[in-house]
This record gives structure tokens, sequence and C-alpha cells, in this order.
């Protein structure tokens, strides 16, 4: 299947503004009903109804590619992504958020081919921001105003390294492995926040990096929950890798994949591969 990314990702951009505005009317109401899933996270009728409209409109877009979406998957529906092209959709990412009516949460699509993310769309309704991406270079930030701002490196921001977690959640002798092996022990400030809109923070440059390291499930982590800001990093200039230096790939039969850390522009940009401690003379 040949894509034209091009012209999809304003597509894309547009069903999750659409989502957006629909999840809005939930919030806005201040009465939505809640639930609790099987794996004990919460859902909303504001997820459903996201979802509602996101599935068909994606699918009108590429005809007969599969979408793994997390409330159809967590209702039971396995669709096959042998072939290595699919979505993943979070429709509302940050249901807790949403409940707590603390305004952080997000519409999350992204497009994966050969079962690596290629598009990522993210948008927060509540404040009217959409990140987006559709190969490297490609990476933008939109605000409220519709003023775009291209992501990559930058020259001004802060030059202290900021690693975002969620520290009580996060499995802290991995990350301090990971920042011990591959920064020589630098000192960093981990900064705990919502998982909302971390890689976003981090294609910004706002942030170093972040990890998904979650302790339960072994640390691995749903494929909507990371596809889109993945998508996103890299085609900013960042990486995305597993915590042993591997790429990320989506191919896992559970839709998940393994702890992984997004690093910014900036800081990728001044990772040098480390050579053998005692190099032969």
């Amino acid at each position: 299947m040949k894509l034209d990314l091009d012209s999809l990702l304003p597509q894309v951009e547009q069903v999750a503004r659409d989502a957006g505005a629909e999840i809005m009317k939930f919030y806005e109401g201040g009465k939505t009903a809640s639930y609790v899933k099987a794996d004990e996270s919460p859902v909303t009728d504001a997820d459903f109804a996201a979802e509602q409209l996101i599935l068909p409109r994606l699918a009108a877009l590429l005809q007969g590619v599969p979408i793994v979406s997390e409330e159809a998957v967590s209702a039971g529906y396995r669709p096959d992504v042998s072939k290595g092209t699919f979505w993943t959709v979070d429709p509302l990412d940050g249901t807790q958020e949403f409940i707590d009516r603390t305004g952080a949460f997000v519409v999350a699509i992204s497009l994966v081919v050969d079962n690596k993310p290629v598009l990522g769309v993210i948008y927060h309704p509540a404040l009217g921001i959409m990140y987006s991406a559709a190969g490297p270079g490609t990476a933008t930030r939109t605000g409220p105003d519709d003023k775009t701002v291209p992501l990559g490196i930058d020259a001004d921001a802060d030059k202290n390294m900021r690693v975002l977690m969620a520290e009580e959640r996060t499995n802290m002798p991995k990350v301090k492995g990971f920042l011990s092996e591959k920064f020589n022990d630098v000192a960093a400030k981990i900064d705990s926040k919502p998982g909302i809109l971390r890689a976003c923070q981090v294609a910004d440059n706002m942030a170093d990096m972040s990890f998904i390291c979650p302790i339960r499930r072994e640390g691995r982590s749903k494929w909507w929950d990371v596809a889109p800001g993945h998508a996103i990093v890299e085609a900013a200039g960042g990486k995305v890798e597993t915590l042993d230096g591997k790429p990320v790939i989506y191919d896992a039969e559970d839709f998940q994949v393994p702890p992984l850390v997004n690093i910014s522009p900036n800081r990728a940009a001044t990772i040098t591969p480390k050579g053998p401690k005692n190099p032969a003379p």
C-alpha cells in the first residue's frame, strides 16, 4: 500500500479535533458516567463516544487497514495486525484526569507501517493544543490560535537535565541504571508529571527524557499509549528506544512494547556511542 502521509496528516488532525470536541461536550456538561474495566482502569461515556467517532473516520481514510483501539480491544476485539500496517487509537488518554477534572487528557492516534509509527497526532482539547508529525522533520505544535511551530533542536531550551515519569509507578532501578549507563551517572532532576503529553514535552525540548517503565505488566505498555508520541519524538529529531538501547517494534501479540525512553532532539544530538571501558592500546 502506497501512503501519502503529507495529505493524510491534516485529515487525521481533523478527526482528533472532532473527537476532542465530542469529549468536551461531556467535560463541560459536568456529569459523565464512569465504569471500571477488567484491568481496573476507568472508562467513561466520553471514551466510548470519542471512539465511535474516530473509528469509522479512520476506516474511511485507509480502507482495509486494521485499527487497534483501546476500548474495542478491552471489549475483546483482536484485529489482525500481522501485515505490520495498522492504526492505534486512544480515544481519551487520561481518563482519570478527565474524571478528576484536571484538563490533562488527550486524543491520541498513530499510523504504524512495517511495525513502526510513521504518523502521530496528539490533541489536547481542553487547551486546544495539537502535536503532530508524519515523518522526519515534520513534527509541529499548533496552538489554539492556529499558529504552528516546528519542533526540532532548540538552542534556547533549558540546559539542565529534566526527566519525566510517574516515580511512584515506575521501576526506578531500571531507570537509574539506564541513566548511569547512558549518561555516566549524571545527576538528573526527576519530575513526577501526569503521563499525558510527556512525549510531546520531550519532542518540544521542555524535558530531556520521559520514561515509560511501569511497575505492573513487567514494564510493558499498550501500543496506543506510546505509538503517537513515538512518531512525534522521532520526527522532531529525538530518539525512542528500549532501556536496552534497542529499537521499539510494534509486533507483539499482546499489543504491548517493552519499557522505553523518549529522548528529546536536543539531548539526542549530544549522545555519542560509548566505546569499551578499557580500550586496547
